[in-house]
């Protein structure tokens, strides 16, 4: 009774979805009606925000059922119940790792999705098998199950798939590999350094803030290089201000008069905090006029 009790206790609280009436089987069957179209305002907000004993058997009723689109609107369900207080979160963990060896795609894909929610490392043998399934949706639905998981297992999992064919695939790999955990190796360098070729400026990006972080000593050149055609992703952006190295700072001063700025708000304040990261100190000097060449 009281292991009960326990798990219905909740820390959070939005007083929207405390007065929303709507029993959590109506929420979940309007999800159903629209799970496969690729545009569509349905929610289960409501289900993963009560979290309780009755939404957790909901799920698991619909993880049971006959029909595809019901067991991926199960693998959705049980993904988020109780948000932070992850609620039910080992038994869901048991259901989403068995919907993994579905015969339907899209069930393992919302399994895998399901499990990075969960942050699932139990699952992670299950889930590389599937690294090299034909279908990127599964493919992308494993990076995303692999995100933050600090284990030699799935940090493997990611190298691989930063190479994966898919742009999505690589995209969310780097991510994971890069940012989602502080793990510095040898291998991890290598995979993210190796990135700096793909054509997507966004995934270089995702690559530049990971060895950032890691204090890469060849990032002054590579973010130099990166810029050399005034393409500028606000993620390299963020990386020059992680250096906080004196040498980029001319180069980021050009780009206040060679770029708009006054659309992206946002990017205009990333490089405003990179300029300030990287201005001189007295004595340190910095890269000038047409020399950004790193010392």
């Amino acid at each position: 009774m009281l292991f009960d009790l326990l798990k219905e206790m909740k820390t959070r609280h939005n007083e929207r979805y405390e007065s929303d009436n709507t029993p959590s089987s109506e929420v979940a069957r309007k999800y159903r009606e629209v799970i496969h179209e690729d545009e569509h305002e349905a929610s289960l907000a409501l289900i993963s925000y009560r979290g309780g004993e009755e939404e957790f058997r909901l799920g698991k009723e619909y993880c049971s059922s006959d029909d595809p689109g019901d067991r991926a609107t199960g693998a959705d369900i049980l993904a988020q119940l109780g948000w932070g207080d992850q609620t039910f979160r080992d038994e869901s963990i048991e259901i989403l790792t068995r919907l993994l060896d579905d015969s339907d795609v899209y069930v393992v894909y919302c399994a895998a999705v399901g499990l990075g929610h969960r942050s699932a490392d139990s699952a992670i043998p299950a889930l590389v098998r599937h690294i090299e399934h034909p279908d990127p949706l599964v493919r992308y639905g494993v990076a995303f199950g692999l995100l933050g998981l600090d284990d030699a297992r799935a940090i493997a999992g990611l190298i691989k798939l930063t190479a994966d064919d898919d742009r999505d695939v690589r995209n969310w790999a780097v991510f994971g590999l890069g940012t989602q955990i502080d793990t510095d190796t040898p291998a991890i360098r290598d995979a993210l350094r190796e990135v700096l070729s793909d054509s997507d400026h966004e995934i270089r990006g995702e690559a530049l803030v990971g060895l950032a972080k890691r204090g890469y000593p060849a990032i002054i050149p590579e973010l130099i290089n990166e810029w050399k055609d005034d393409d500028v992703s606000i993620l390299s952006i963020e990386a020059a201000g992680m250096t906080r190295d004196p040498r980029l700072f001319h180069r980021l001063n050009q780009f206040t008069e060679i770029l708009t700025l006054d659309d992206d708000p946002s990017f205009a304040s990333k490089l405003a905090d990179a300029i300030a990261a990287c201005t001189p100190k007295a004595g340190q000097g910095g890269a000038s006029g047409g020399d950004n060449r790193p010392n």
